[in-house]
């Protein structure tokens, strides 16, 4: 008697059928990723600029001086634009009156890529300063912060600081003002 061995695999119809399923997958799980990374980098940004503000105050009380938090274009120089969206400086500021003076930079902090984000602010400050105590003497009314998805497919993040005290609260997605 002669056995025959029954050959093991797969048949190119079962390979042909698992490569479409999975094709059929990918193309719908990178979509819903893409989303996901984004919602990250907004995110991602907000925190950025929460570290950076605690960060200056915590300085403030820290060293017994003045500290500001300043938009800035180089990294060296506070910008009065009031243009957020680039870098960030913590500097102490020797200057009790009118632009920031910068004594000493503590720390420069990038914000996040204009390609991935879009920053807005509403509050109409070019710089938030922090006495020694950590009240913020230049803020009169409530500060946001929005991180806006350059093609708002993504829901806005924000970040809203209290007058005088400044006290940082995550915001709601009308409190971005996304254009």
């Amino acid at each position: 008697m002669c056995y025959r061995r029954k050959a093991s695999g797969f048949t190119l119809i079962e390979l042909m059928v698992t490569i479409a399923i999975l094709a059929i997958t990918v193309t719908i799980a990178i979509p819903s990723f893409q989303n996901v990374i984004a919602s990250n980098q907004l995110q991602e940004g907000r925190d950025r600029l929460r570290m950076a503000i605690q960060t200056a105050k915590g300085e403030a009380v820290a060293r017994n001086q003045t500290v500001s938090l300043c938009p800035s274009s180089d990294g060296a120089a506070c910008g009065d634009s009031g243009d957020w969206d680039e870098s960030w400086l913590v500097v102490v500021d020797n200057n009790a009156t009118g632009a920031v003076s910068i004594s000493n930079t503590l720390r420069v902090f990038d914000a996040p890529s204009s390609s991935e984000v879009t920053l807005v602010h509403a509050g109409g400050f070019d710089y938030i300063r922090f006495e020694a105590n950590g009240i913020s003497e230049n803020l009169n009314a409530s500060a946001s912060f929005g991180f806006c998805s350059p093609d708002g497919k993504v829901d806005p993040k924000s970040l809203v600081l209290s007058p005088s005290t400044a006290a940082i609260r995550t915001g709601t997605i009308a409190e971005a003002n996304c254009p």
